[in-house]
């Protein structure tokens, strides 16, 4: 894959709550040192201003991808087959961002970024009986990547000349897992199964943000570790706020034993009632942008319980599917990323931090109906209601050192209510197939983001409004031409149209520190043409 683009941000800053859009009354008037009024206090105009955009920089972006997978299917006798799926990727990325989407010099960056990654997994499969059936395999998978960040800040952050900040990253991770699932019939209608899996993760990073000086140890003995050298002076001299600098490496490892189990009962042919439990977790670490002690971890490991039941059925000779889902899902040492002042010191007044600070907990239900009208055409439509909610997350989110119980903020990136509508249509002509397909879909508002409250008030702690997004409904669809090349092969011809009711509005936000906030606006609507080659 070869990806050649730009990033684009909108200015979302706000007079009295961002340093960018200071304004200080003079002469019966109004002086703005840094950005210009029109650059400020967008936030309510139509799509929120985030369409028009005011860098003063480009902002090229280059991602180039190689990947390679391997499926590999072996018989052993009649009853068992051995299965290897081997994947190879690379990746090499440059990205610049004008962070504080404005027409000044304020704080922009250059990353560049390298990863690749190395994954085998071995497992065989087969009935150990004609009741019972067997799984079981191991998984290996090897992963690394290098950042190199310049940050630069304009002569407002400084106070003097603007400054570059330079980090370098060195991240390696290793996981090794051994699984296995067994299914047992106990009737005709009746099957139960548990698995289980054992997941051991290890992993390395080095941060280097700034100059080398003395050492200083940074203990976490219940997980993991990092060393870290500072240096006791400053990156710029007489600027306070932007030193010391950090020299930090850490390793930390974990093993984790996960286990699911479900239950189906077939009630007649084509109708599957079911009940099933699984407990996961997501795996601790670092933070690879961090930009110093603080901010780079560990933190440990998230863990979840899912618990689901629900119905897959067909009706009218088949014509007609309806499945339906009601889940709840516990979450417990929660990660959850941080907004926070910074310590004293520090080379940013804010820093975004990895925390085991919360649970939670999310009810819902999923519908889910396919109808076959005719040979050729299908309707289909879904629908999802979503209650997410912490159950504990404190944190300080005000900058007074004393963690506030925050947990009646709402939990980001939940929308309460999603629902869609389409159609598939496929049919014959000439000697290829045409296919036509259109979907409408809605979902419900929801948060973006949790940052210290702006200006700040102590012991108050709420979503930013502007983190908010708005309802959004999307329609897209789509027409192709397949046709045959013989062995096998088949070219198809495709024309698509995404978002084309033109539905713009806020994808993103995070407000930084007080100095500024930037968003990023939903792409608004897109046309394309596709050629796909199959051999």
């Amino acid at each position: 894959m070869r990806e050649r683009g730009e990033t684009i941000v909108g200015s979302l800053s706000a007079t009295g709550k961002d340093l960018i859009c200071l304004a200080i009354p003079a002469g019966g008037g109004v002086v703005r040192p840094f950005a210009p009024a029109a650059e400020c206090d967008r936030f309510g105009l139509p799509d929120h201003g985030l369409y028009t955009t005011f860098s003063e920089i480009e902002t090229p972006v280059k991602n180039d991808t190689d990947a390679v997978t391997g499926n590999i299917d072996v018989a052993l006798g009649d009853r068992f087959t051995l299965s290897s799926v081997t994947g190879y990727r690379t990746n090499k990325e440059s990205v610049r961002q004008d962070f504080d989407a404005s027409s000044i010099k304020f704080f922009d960056t250059l990353r560049n970024q390298k990863y690749r990654q190395f994954s085998q997994e071995l497992r065989i499969v087969g009935d150990v009986t004609d009741q019972l059936n067997l799984l079981v395999g191991a998984y290996y998978f090897d992963s690394n990547y290098q950042i190199d960040q310049r940050t630069t800040l304009g002569s407002a952050l400084t106070g003097g000349a603007p400054a570059e900040l330079r980090q370098y990253v060195d991240h390696s991770s290793v996981s090794y897992a051994g699984f296995a699932d067994a299914r047992y019939k106990i009737t005709d209608a009746l099957t139960i199964a548990v698995g289980g899996r054992y997941t051991h993760d290890k992993k390395k990073i080095f941060n280097n943000y700034g100059r080398i000086g003395a050492l200083v140890r940074l203990s976490q003995p219940n997980f993991g570790y990092q060393d870290c050298v500072q240096v006791t002076g400053l990156l710029f001299p007489g600027v306070p706020a932007y030193g010391p600098a950090s020299n930090c490496s850490g390793e930390v490892g974990v093993g984790k034993f996960t286990w699911r189990a479900n239950v189906n009962y077939e009630l007649g042919a084509g109708k599957l009632v079911y009940a099933s439990y699984s407990k996961g977790f997501r795996s601790g670490g670092f933070n690879g942008r961090a930009s110093g002690p603080t901010s780079l971890g560990p933190y440990q490991p998230e863990t979840v319980n899912a618990y689901e039941v629900g119905l897959k059925a067909d009706w009218l000779d088949r014509t007609l599917r309806t499945n339906v889902a009601l889940y709840h899902t516990e979450y417990n040492n929660k990660q959850e990323e941080i907004v926070q002042p910074s310590p004293p010191g520090s080379s940013s007044p804010q820093e975004t931090v990895v925390k085991n600070a919360a649970s939670a907990r999310i009810n819902g239900v999923e519908l889910e109906v396919l109808a076959q009208v005719t040979r050729s055409l299908t309707f289909r439509s879904s629908a999802a209601y979503t209650d997410a909610k912490y159950k504990r997350f404190f944190n300080d989110v005000n900058g007074d050192l004393v963690p506030d119980d925050v947990s009646t903020l709402t939990l980001r990136r939940a929308p309460k209510y999603q629902w869609s509508v389409g159609f598939d249509y496929a049919h014959d002509i000439g000697a290829g197939g045409f296919e036509a397909s259109t979907t409408l879909r809605y979902q419900s508002a929801y948060q973006t983001c949790i940052t210290p409250a702006r200006p700040a008030i102590i012991g108050a702690v709420t979503n930013d409004p502007r983190c908010l997004t708005s309802n959004r409904e999307d329609l897209a669809a789509q027409i192709s031409y397949a046709l045959p090349l013989g062995s096998g092969g088949e070219v198809k011809f495709s024309l698509f149209g995404r978002n084309l009711t033109d539905n713009r509005g806020l994808a993103a936000t995070l407000p930084v520190a007080g100095l500024f906030t930037f968003g990023a606006g939903r792409p608004p609507r897109t046309y394309g043409a596709e050629v796909a080659f199959k051999f």
